[in-house]
């Protein structure tokens, strides 16, 4: 079991080890950063119970964060954790018979279908990686920052590592103005300048090398941070609407019954769902198997409306 769940942290394309390095990278170099620069300086290499709690509030943030990280690379959200059937269950999505493309992918998308990569009958919503090499049960997207697929079981995760990732940048963001304020005593427009563009600023002499260093870090911390909140926010859309990335982008809105924002939280974050975000280890298993889900049914050519059921 051991050594399965470390197969799991290898990427099957080694090219993703590039950004999950960097990823880890990134995380290391702000850890470092605050604790041996920033946290020091503002409180003037005084150990008083403020810096305490800010060591205590950043380890928090860290095992939550990388907590989160561990475990969405591990869960293991393949058709490899069910059993698919032999024979090729029965269309519950009828075709209309139109010839249309889109008409076509939510036929093929939305009933039990087989995948010629893998071999096998694979259920709704599920979808085969090129990357991962197998399919993946209610397949959102690849994520090649973590170098596996966002799926069914590990959806959880990913989604507090991202808001974990955003609290963690924040809190930087913050202690980084009170280590400029204490370095300068104001905010000047050279200051502001040496943030914003601390390349352009060094180039122009407004910043010696270290100041340099200082700004790239201060800058960055800013762009990623605006761009989690981002994907927060884009990811959240989709959960209330319980979509998949994949299904937004072809405009499949079958699985949008209609339900309560609770609800569509309890799918993808369990029972606990207001429990999950402060620690990795509370269990709350998401709602239902990964094979079967509340479908909310188009109208066909006909204008026959069928109401809300389950395939």
């Amino acid at each position: 079991m051991v050594s399965r769940k470390i197969k799991f942290l290898i990427p099957k394309d080694r090219a993703e080890l590039i950004p999950i390095f960097l990823t880890l990278f990134l995380i290391s170099v702000y850890v470092i950063f605050e604790l041996s620069v920033i946290l020091p300086t503002i409180y003037h290499n005084i150990f008083t119970y403020k810096e305490i709690l800010h060591l205590l509030f950043g380890l928090y943030v860290i095992f939550n964060l990388m907590g989160n990280l561990y475990l969405s690379m591990i869960t293991d959200t393949s058709i490899d954790t069910i059993i698919c059937p032999v024979m090729l269950p029965s269309a519950t999505v009828k075709s209309v018979g139109t010839g249309n493309n889109t008409q076509d992918l939510i036929y093929y998308y939305c009933n039990w279908h087989y995948c010629h990569q893998c071999e096998v009958n694979v259920p709704p919503r599920s979808k085969h990686c090129h990357l991962c090499k197998r399919c993946i049960l209610k397949h959102d997207h690849h994520c090649s920052f973590i170098g596996r697929c966002i799926g069914f079981r590990n959806v959880r995760y990913y989604m507090c590592f991202l808001i974990w990732t955003w609290i963690g940048l924040f809190y930087c963001n913050i202690l980084h103005m009170d280590y400029t304020y204490e370095l300068v005593g104001t905010f000047s427009w050279r200051v502001i300048i040496g943030c914003l563009f601390p390349l352009g600023a060094w180039l122009f002499s407004l910043l010696d090398h270290f100041s340099l260093l200082l700004s790239c870090l201060c800058s960055t911390s800013i762009m990623l941070s605006l761009y989690i909140l981002f994907l927060i926010i884009q990811q959240f859309y989709l959960i209330s609407n319980n979509q998949t990335w994949h299904e937004y982008q072809h405009s499949i809105h079958l699985y949008n019954t209609g339900r309560s924002l609770s609800s569509n939280l309890q799918v993808v974050f369990g029972k606990r769902w207001h429990l999950v975000l402060f620690s990795p280890m509370i269990s709350s298993s998401p709602i239902g198997d990964g094979m079967s889900f509340d479908m909310n049914m188009m109208e066909t050519n006909d204008s026959q409306r069928i109401g809300t059921k389950r395939i």
